[in-house]
């Protein structure tokens, strides 16, 4: 048979797309790294992960968890779920959120 990728198998574990229970990014900070647009292949897999875990489990509550601050904003490229940007938010994408607050 075909191996699972680690994404997989947590996407399976978790019942699936219906998921509607809590996902926690503990030491968040790790998955800082995802560059936004044409530059998406040079993150790093950690932030790649993360991105992919929201965006595959779209009812999933999300929390954060980090001792480390932001010291840059497009470090937060991975926090998707802060409702600051995306549809129904203030800003369209984390690039509109970026050009913005910087």
């Amino acid at each position: 048979g075909t191996k699972s990728s680690r994404i997989d198998q947590i996407i399976k574990w978790c019942g699936g797309e219906k998921f509607d229970g809590l996902l926690v990014f503990d030491e968040c900070h790790r998955a800082k790294n995802f560059q936004v647009g044409e530059k998406e292949d040079a993150s790093s897999k950690t932030s790649k992960c993360v991105i992919e875990l929201q965006n595959r489990l779209p009812l999933a509550r999300v929390v954060y968890a980090s001792a480390t601050g932001v010291t840059e904003l497009g470090n937060l490229a991975y926090c998707e779920r802060l409702g600051l940007w995306g549809e129904g938010c203030p800003f369209l994408n984390f690039e509109a959120f970026l050009k913005v607050v910087s």
